[in-house]
């Protein structure tokens, strides 16, 4: 049986209207936030790809209302889940733009309550996210780096990021961060996410995430210049797998 679920927010972007939609509404824009590599198909009944690590997620253009409001629908599948993310912008005196989500469907399961808690966090965090990248990155091509790791307790995950990243226990918005590891170039930028699951890094050149959701470690990066994709893949899954084993 698949339940119904709905996720609200909202959040101010320093961007005109356009450029929010830029970023919702074009492929590469998404690449820059978004997780996996997108493709997208500008119209109303449109299609929208996910290309993740192992498999596609795919969706359906179900409100095209440029500048204004974007929504897309995926499949229902044969346990019933389905997902639609519906955003609506609006411009703001002063150059800002509020754009706001619901993202809702349904979700299967006996462990569906988990995943709603899940959902809860990551959507405000993937949000945020897009409001960085229009902020600070906006017109930069991006490599998408997506990638997963084992099951960990949420002490050994944190411990673990905020160690390498060369912050506190509890780091905070705008904490300096140095994050050094064999393999990987050094990076210098400031703490600009946290949550119970997500920090978040930006650089001069990239946007970090290490995740812990569902008790699984994760990584959602977005790198703003020209790098070997898959060696770079392969470098931070080679972290992963030596700091977690």
């Amino acid at each position: 049986m698949a339940h119904p679920f709905e996720v609200r927010g909202e959040q101010t972007i320093n961007a005109t209207p356009d450029q929010v939609w830029e970023a919702l509404s074009n492929g590469a824009a998404m690449d820059g936030w978004w997780m996996g590599e997108n493709e997208l198909e500008p119209r109303l009944g449109g299609a929208l790809r996910t290309k993740l690590p192992g498999f596609t997620m795919e969706s359906t253009i179900t409100t095209w209302d440029p500048p204004h409001r974007f929504a897309n629908t995926s499949p229902e599948g044969p346990d019933g889940r389905l997902m639609t993310f519906a955003f609506e912008i609006e411009g703001r005196a002063g150059g800002t733009t509020t754009l706001r989500f619901v993202h809702s469907g349904f979700l299967p399961g006996d462990d569906w309550e988990q995943e709603y808690e899940a959902l809860k966090i990551g959507d405000p965090a993937y949000v945020a996210k897009l409001a960085e990248y229009v902020e600070h990155f906006l017109g930069r091509s991006a490599v998408p780096i997506t990638l997963w790791g084992p099951q960990v307790s949420t002490q050994r995950a944190w411990f673990e990021f905020t160690a390498a990243l060369g912050v506190s226990a509890a780091p905070v918005v705008g904490e300096s961060a140095h994050f050094r590891a064999e393999g990987l170039p050094d990076l210098d930028g400031e703490i600009d996410y946290v949550s119970d699951s997500f920090i978040g890094l930006r650089t001069k050149d990239g946007m970090y995430r290490f995740i812990h959701g569902m008790g699984t470690v994760a990584l959602g990066h977005h790198i703003y210049v020209p790098v070997d994709r898959a060696a770079t893949e392969r470098a931070w899954q080679d972290w992963i797998d030596r700091t977690f084993s």
